[in-house]
């Protein structure tokens, strides 16, 4: 998925990451994908909420040396300032209580530490990008009717708000391209529309499943149109 943003590497590269701290690893992916890019780690902490995610996290990193922490209640069981940097990618609308993670990152991060934020947004998006975030929001909508908080794809605005007003300071942005050239073949367009069927399917015994079927068919008539890409990011630098 990173690899579709080479403007990605180019920013995380350069980071003194020294003991560091991914926050909401989930799978593992943005993890692998940093530490690939930049050696300049002293250690690695990996925090996520889902036991599996983190499983497949180990799986995925076989080999490094990495503390991997299964935890959903704050605060974690680590000393203040502890982190150089800390990282957050993607996960800021998987999280329910922004205020309590915000104020824990800030008592972990060391006074002159830096809080990396990147997170898909939905603001002037490319057609290919929109089918992507209708798709994103149609499984938002049914993790929470499954009572697993899930927001939509939040504006550039929107974070930025979110970031200042826990009292981080913003000392560098960007809007990061995907670059990866959207091509309408059938082989990816019956891909999707099988997950979304899938996804609606999984629902059929709800009330909502009427309405979650037409979201999904219109979502495949822009697919069909306009095919998909994971839409642009923005990537923050943030500190105290």
């Amino acid at each position: 998925m990173y690899d579709e943003y080479p403007g990605l590497g180019s920013q995380v590269k350069n980071l003194n990451l020294g003991d560091y701290l991914e926050f909401g690893c989930g799978g593992g992916g943005f993890l692998k994908y940093i530490l690939e890019q930049n050696s300049s780690f002293k250690s690695v902490t990996a925090v996520d909420i889902n036991p599996d995610s983190v499983k497949k996290a180990r799986e995925e990193l076989t080999g490094l040396d990495i503390r991997f922490i299964v935890q959903e209640k704050l605060p974690l069981d680590i000393e203040s300032d502890h982190f150089s940097t800390i990282t957050l990618s993607n996960t800021l609308h998987h999280l329910r209580d922004k205020d309590s993670v915000f104020g824990e990152l800030k008592r972990l991060i060391k006074p002159r530490g830096q809080i990396i934020i990147t997170e898909m947004v939905s603001n002037d998006l490319s057609e290919a990008e929109q089918t992507y975030c209708r798709f994103h929001a149609l499984r938002a909508e049914v993790d929470q009717l499954n009572s697993t908080y899930h927001d939509t794809t939040y504006s550039s605005a929107t974070i930025e708000n979110l970031v200042l007003n826990s009292g981080l300071r913003i000392d560098k942005k960007h809007i990061i391209l995907n670059e990866k050239q959207v091509i309408r073949d059938e082989g990816e367009v019956s891909r999707v529309e099988l997950m979304l069927d899938d996804l609606v399917q999984g629902e059929i015994d709800r009330a909502e499943y009427e309405m979650l079927a037409t979201k999904a068919e219109s979502i495949k008539d822009n697919l069909r149109q306009f095919g998909i890409s994971r839409p642009r990011q923005l990537y923050l630098e943030t500190s105290l």
